[in-house]
């Protein structure tokens, strides 16, 4: 069983990986640290759990360092699939998978986390960047690589594919996760799409079946930040309930601490009802994105201690 609620950060910058950052996540209220792979420094980490928190690595799946040599996946107009820093690898290579799986390995033996959060887990989509308004069929799709299209063959439809191909790919990865440190936690990031929303392309182009997911993983992060999406604080409800309506379980909600992917602000009003709505059942608790903002805003740092001391 997971704790009974993850109150949590996302932390990536390896500058906030010290003493001070500590305490100040301590006296905050702060039980459960997602920590990116930068910010992996051995001591922090060690502290972390002597303290009692749940240390969680967040592994980027199918996510490319722009030096990665392997292929990118190809969309179905021939171009690879790269927009800005989103760089997707063509999720049939086996080969990078395993590299993949490899280095998830490695840094359990090396950090002993509690908990290891999957992310990428999908087909490409710059969805932090998507119109709320865009039609379905302008949304990119993958991979139509020559591999993929041969395997997509075998199937009765390519969003069958798809959803067979990230479902499969959650079910490996969480077993060696398993079988390398049992009683250890995998949680699996989600796209904050609905089920009806672009014409349910949450399945057929991202490829996520959160219903399926969810019976693979200990616990689903969907990322549902809301003003990113140009949309109200309310999503943060009706998406969960969305997900409660496909039969999730252990659903723990990440929402935004500032604005992100726009010029406008995200007034600390509607970040506290956003957060107050995250913490609403059926959630088991709440992650922030991300530390590095929030210890830059004490009144938002207050609220938040709030809510996760009271």
């Amino acid at each position: 069983m997971i704790m009974n609620r993850m109150l949590g950060v996302k932390l990536y910058d390896p500058l906030f990986c010290d003493g001070k950052n500590l305490d100040l996540l301590q006296e905050v209220g702060v039980n459960t640290v997602y920590l990116g792979r930068n910010a992996l420094v051995p001591a922090f980490v060690d502290n972390l759990k002597k303290r009692g928190m749940f240390c969680n690595i967040v592994e980027p799946v199918f996510l490319l360092d722009e030096n990665d040599p392997h292929q990118l996946a190809v969309l179905k107009d021939g171009k690879p699939a790269h927009d800005d820093w989103v760089r997707f690898a063509c999720p049939s290579d086996s080969q990078r998978l395993d590299q993949v799986r490899e280095r998830i390995l490695a840094d359990i033996d090396a950090f002993d986390p509690n908990g290891v959060s999957l992310d990428f887990m999908r087909f490409f989509q710059f969805w932090e960047m998507t119109d709320p308004s865009a039609k379905s069929e302008d949304l990119p799709e993958s991979c139509f690589c020559d591999r993929c299209r041969e395997k997509m063959s075998a199937f009765a439809s390519v969003a069958d594919w798809r959803q067979s191909v990230i479902t499969d790919t959650a079910r490996f990865l969480s077993s060696d996760i398993r079988a390398r440190k049992p009683g250890i936690k995998v949680g699996i990031h989600c796209v904050p799409w609905k089920l009806d929303m672009f014409d349910g392309s949450i399945r057929t182009k991202i490829g996520q079946n959160f219903t399926e997911l969810s019976k693979i993983g200990d616990y689903l992060t969907p990322m549902i930040y809301h003003h990113m999406m140009h949309l109200e604080p309310s999503y943060v409800r009706s998406f969960m309930q969305d997900m409660a309506r496909q039969d999730c379980r252990h659903i723990v909600p990440s929402v935004q601490v500032i604005q992100a992917y726009r010029e406008e602000k995200m007034g600390i009003r509607e970040f506290e009802e956003a957060l107050d709505l995250a913490l609403e059942s059926p959630s088991e608790g709440a992650v922030l994105y991300k530390w590095e903002d929030l210890v830059a805003d004490p009144e938002r740092m207050e609220i938040v201690r709030s809510r996760f001391k009271g």
